[in-house]
């Protein structure tokens, strides 16, 4: 799985505010499942040095 940054999202859209990609940046109960899921698994990387890794997701992104 792989997360888009929003501020890419409201750039490539027109979007003047974050909020208003934030209007339109509704999650469906299978998108929250699957967050849930990668929060939930650790990846090897992140469990020996307890840093984020190129593969972890970024704050603010949409799968």
């Amino acid at each position: 799985m792989r997360g888009v940054a929003l501020k890419a999202v409201q750039e490539l859209l027109g979007h003047a505010t974050i909020d208003m990609t934030m209007r339109y940046a509704h999650l469906s109960p299978d998108v929250k499942r699957d967050a849930v899921h990668v929060l939930d698994t650790p990846s090897p990387a992140r469990v020996h040095t307890g840093h984020m890794t190129p593969e972890t997701p970024a704050a603010g992104t949409l799968c």
